[in-house]
């Protein structure tokens, strides 16, 4: 059976058909007995790896601008003349817009097409790109780090949906793992990368024209070569009431957290934006389960696959989202390595991670997602408990290997997790499926940092916390730095004890073929 959306061509029209020479014999017979049919597949596998490659593009650079800025705040902050408040924005101000966004805009691609949005988060986030380069205060970057984030989150609340289209159910997590290694290379690459710009002649500035040749090709590109196979609900009405309730109780939460997390809000203010999140959650939830077209399909979660797998994901986001920064910021403010040095200093997850995933995926599409999912959790949780074990004079060698361990565990949890939450729905909730996923893994990973402040700072001063999240701080007194150690060691044994019902989450997740829409997905197989 061809890809939803690809009509077969006929007999006649093989003479002119571009993959004829695919199908014919020297003589010019057919080798089959069904050519068109068999061309018909062909086109549908090679349009297959045209969605991976252009959506890899795509979501790369969404993640690479989730940490490239982060790296370089204490350079950005000289140039501009901008306080640690202001710095903040600037790195929280994108995450912000993508997070947010990305259940809004889930359920818009189910109604109006994938291609659609996704081509157009291109446009936007390279303007928004271009516009942060040309920034000359702070608060003029981190409006245009929004502008950026909006475009970021059209390209991530569409890649997984748009290559669920296009990708037979036993080829789906490898597929959509090596989209998720993108994302997350991306986001942990971005240290790196962040570190060798920073450094360069150009300076700060060159991180965002780094995006710009890669968006105008994949504008470009993604115009030229995506076409919509999904199946949509054009004739859907758009639900506003449960957008704006979802809307204002996230950004209410994510406000709370991350100015608490900075000491800039008191104790009233606090506990006002937190009640008014669990509020509009709340009335969010009523008002989706009464709704005869809700923007949340809450069905979607009773199917198990789906429910378990975005547990174990929020979990496991909570515990590794901050990992990367805080490695950085040991590497830094710890053992003195300079930006570029600390930036490649944690390639070796990066490798890992990259090498594990694409096999995991490919496994887990024969063997199912359950046991390789778990099993990477369990290797992730081990390598956070030695990292518990980390001191001021760690050989880096031995820091290096924890680091792969971690790597190979998240490689082996991340592709077959995906692959498992986007195979379980059915076609037409691909949008907003995907958009569950990436808005609990990135509200996840905006907890984390919080969390890992608050614990840190039973060992040094909140102040001192605030300023190094925030970028004030490039160095540390000697007492300092033995209190941000424990500190360090205390979050890395949170990391493991958040991870374990994460563990048990996966575990509960079920065998694939318990997908009571397993059929309905395997229409888009070839």
């Amino acid at each position: 059976m061809g890809v939803e959306g690809l009509s077969e061509p006929t007999v006649q029209d093989l003479d002119s058909h571009p993959c004829v020479g695919l199908i014919s014999s020297p003589l010019g017979r057919p080798q089959f007995q069904n050519p068109a049919r068999y061309c018909g597949e062909r086109l549908a596998v090679k349009y297959q790896w045209v969605v991976l490659s252009v959506t890899t593009v795509g979501i790369f650079m969404a993640g690479l601008d989730t940490r490239i800025v982060l790296i370089g705040l204490p350079t950005i902050g000289f140039s501009l003349h901008a306080d640690l408040e202001t710095l903040l924005w600037m790195t929280q101000g994108y995450q912000f817009a993508v997070t947010i966004g990305l259940l809004f805009l889930g359920r818009l691609t189910d109604m109006f097409g994938r291609v659609r949005i996704y081509n157009l988060g291109f446009i936007i986030f390279t303007i928004g790109s271009g516009l942060c380069s040309l920034s000359q205060t702070g608060e003029q970057l981190i409006l245009f780090r929004v502008i950026q984030g909006i475009g970021g989150s059209m390209l991530i609340a569409n890649s997984a949906a748009i290559i669920t289209d296009a990708t037979p159910y036993n080829e789906l997590g490898f597929s959509l793992g090596i989209n998720q290694i993108a994302l997350t290379l991306g986001a942990v690459l971005g240290l790196t990368v962040g570190g060798v710009l920073i450094d360069s002649p150009i300076g700060w500035r060159s991180i965002f024209y780094l995006n710009l040749p890669i968006g105008i090709f994949g504008t470009i590109w993604a115009y030229l070569r995506l076409r919509e196979i999904s199946k949509l609900s054009p004739h859907s009405k758009f639900d506003y009431a449960g957008a704006a309730l979802f809307i204002t109780g996230l950004t209410s939460l994510l406000f709370d957290i991350t100015l608490y997390t900075i000491g800039t809000l008191n104790l009233l203010t606090t506990g006002v934006l937190f009640i008014l999140s669990l509020a509009c959650f709340g009335l969010f939830i009523r008002v989706e389960t009464h709704q005869r077209e809700p923007m949340l399909d809450l069905s979607m979660f009773k199917i198990r696959l789906f429910s378990a797998g975005n547990l174990s994901q929020l979990l496991f986001s909570l515990g590794f989202g901050s990992l990367g920064l805080i490695v950085i910021f040991y590497l830094q403010l710890v053992r003195g390595f300079d930006a570029l040095i600390a930036g490649l200093a944690f390639l070796p997850l990066d490798v890992s991670f990259s090498t594990v995933g694409p096999i995991s995926g490919r496994l887990s599409d024969r063997y199912g997602a359950r046991g390789f999912s778990t099993l990477g959790l369990g290797i992730a949780s081990v390598g956070y408990v030695l990292l518990s074990f980390i001191g001021a004079d760690t050989p880096i060698l031995q820091l290096e290997l924890v680091l792969v361990v971690i790597g190979a565990g998240l490689g082996l949890f991340s592709s077959p997790n995906i692959s498992s939450i986007m195979g379980s729905v059915p076609p037409e909730r691909r949008g907003i499926a995907s958009a569950v996923r990436a808005t609990l893994f990135n509200t996840g990973s905006v907890v984390s940092l919080s969390i890992v402040a608050a614990i840190i700072t039973t060992a040094i001063p909140y102040s001192t916390v605030s300023g190094i999240i925030t970028g004030g701080y490039t160095s540390l007194t000697p007492l300092e730095t033995v209190g941000f150690v424990i500190g360090l060691r205390r979050a890395f044994l949170a990391s493991f004890l958040i991870t374990i019902p994460a563990i048990i989450a996966s575990s509960l997740r079920g065998p694939r073929n318990q997908s009571s829409n397993h059929a309905r997905i395997s229409e888009n197989a070839v």
